[in-house]
């Protein structure tokens, strides 16, 4: 299986957050054969979602189906945002969904991220630019 990205959120808008990333089997098929990985897919509550997502987050390295970065470590990604991920888990309008495949003309939610994480040199990162549209283009519900 060729790696996947997947960036998760609590929402989207002003209000969104990045929940964490996965680097690695973070289809929604593995995701869904993980307890946590269902229940996110399934949460029926934003609260839900983002305590699955956090379980996920030890979940996934701990099963070997990747890496996974959490919030605290700081945004993982070189890019600035979502629009390059391979899929992007989010909880909104009272269901999570999936947006596939590296979209172009999504307009990403805006969300303050953590600061990029630290380079080799020691040398923080900027934090990544922000995009203030709000749509959802591309999206399928995923229950």
């Amino acid at each position: 299986m060729i790696p996947t990205t997947a960036d998760f959120y609590d929402e989207t808008g002003r209000r969104a957050r990045w929940l964490g990333a996965l680097h690695g089997n973070a289809d929604p098929e593995t995701l869904r054969s993980l307890d946590s990985g269902r229940r996110l897919l399934e949460a029926p509550d934003p609260t839900t979602f983002a305590d699955a997502v956090l379980e996920l987050l030890d979940v996934f390295a701990q099963q070997s189906l990747g890496q996974s970065h959490h919030p605290r470590e700081g945004w993982p990604w070189s890019w600035p945002d979502s629009r390059s991920i391979d899929w992007i888990y989010l909880f909104d309008r009272g269901r999570a969904w999936v947006i596939t495949g590296r979209i172009r003309g999504y307009a990403m939610p805006h969300v303050d991220h953590p600061p990029r994480r630290t380079t080799a040199t020691g040398q923080s990162q900027s934090a990544p630019s922000q995009d203030q549209t709000e749509r959802h283009d591309s999206t399928c519900p995923t229950h």
